[in-house]
């Protein structure tokens, strides 16, 4: 009993944390995708065009702003950490470091390379961080079978003991393969304010709104280059949507070839009719996810869709490390 509040506790705490940053951070951007003039964050004194970015609603840019014409340039004076700070929490302890480390490289090369530089850093933090949490989650494709047969054991069986007793048999599973999944949700869930911190830099980043990646402007979007003609859009649309579902599968994938090496022979079970089980579900999650972030890329500058690339181009690499040096079993 005294676990089980423990990880009630534990639960409590993530789901806090997810409602804090959620209230720390808002939406930097117009129905358009285009980033509100701002929320732009710059090192030094720049300009950007209005046909660039958007204005909020009722604020004092729109109406400084509402007239010009879409080439002609608005000033956008360097933002301070204590800006950062007026915003909030969110943005000054996360967003806006993020964003200025993009920057700073996007000086010496291109916005495109500002993001991959920062999107490997944070990565990187964030693995080293995290490496017991993410060896557990592809441990727990390893359980799948087992806990198959666990929920159809006790399919239909409602009353109190029968309950109590597929609990026990699935924290004995757990402690079998070495998983706290109240742990590793814990673990997952810390990373959540540094990763939407890093989707909002990439949003903010003076040189993401108006720069470029080998030549590819990341302002317009993947519509609109495809428009005209330039194959290099749908390139990395396409890219992105397909390492998004790759990287979601990967732990999958890895978790098959290992019992295929080792022989490993198990047998199916069958899964309770109504309820479709944790894998079902998860795969439900990754299309579900990886469609809306794909219908709004196809609108939205194609610097996201980039971001979005690299950041599912890094997961997988870390999915293949991890299956390579840590999962040894």
């Amino acid at each position: 009993m005294k676990d089980f509040f423990k990880q009630k506790k534990k639960l409590l705490l993530v789901v806090m944390l997810m409602v804090v940053t959620l209230t720390g951070c808002s939406v930097p951007r117009g129905q358009n995708g285009k980033t509100y003039v701002d929320s732009i964050i710059t090192i030094k004194e720049e300009t950007v065009a209005r046909k660039n970015v958007d204005f909020e609603k009722g604020s004092k840019a729109e109406k400084l702003y509402k007239d010009l014409k879409p080439d002609e340039r608005i000033t956008i004076k360097p933002t301070t950490f204590s800006d950062a700070m007026d915003e909030g929490w969110f943005h000054g302890i996360i967003v806006y470091p993020i964003a200025q480390l993009i920057n700073w490289v996007a000086n010496f090369t291109d916005a495109g390379i500002g993001i991959i530089a920062a999107t490997f850093l944070i990565q990187l933090l964030i693995f080293l961080f995290s490496i017991k949490s993410q060896v557990a989650n592809q441990r727990m494709q390893a359980l799948q079978p087992e806990m198959q047969k666990i929920q159809a054991k006790y399919a239909g069986r409602t009353d109190d003991r029968s309950k109590m007793a597929q609990a026990q048999e699935m924290q004995a599973l757990y402690s079998k393969y070495k998983i706290n999944p109240f742990g590793t949700l814990l673990i997952t869930f810390i990373q959540f304010p540094v990763i939407l911190g890093m989707y909002q830099a990439t949003m903010r980043a003076y040189s993401v709104v108006t720069g470029s990646f080998a030549g590819i402007n990341l302002a317009k979007t993947p519509i609109e280059g495809l428009k005209e003609g330039q194959i290099a859009f749908g390139v990395i649309f396409i890219l992105m949507v397909l390492f998004q579902l790759l990287s979601f599968k990967m732990p999958q994938w890895l978790q098959e070839h290992r019992k295929k090496k080792q022989h490993v022979k198990e047998k199916k079970y069958a899964e309770p009719k109504k309820q479709p089980g944790m894998m079902g579900s998860m795969n439900m999650m990754m299309y579900m996810s990886t469609a809306m972030i794909a219908i709004f890329a196809i609108n939205w500058p194609l610097g996201m869709s980039f971001y979005w690339l690299v950041n599912s181009i890094v997961r997988v690499g870390q999915n293949l490390l991890i299956h390579k040096c840590f999962i040894k079993d």
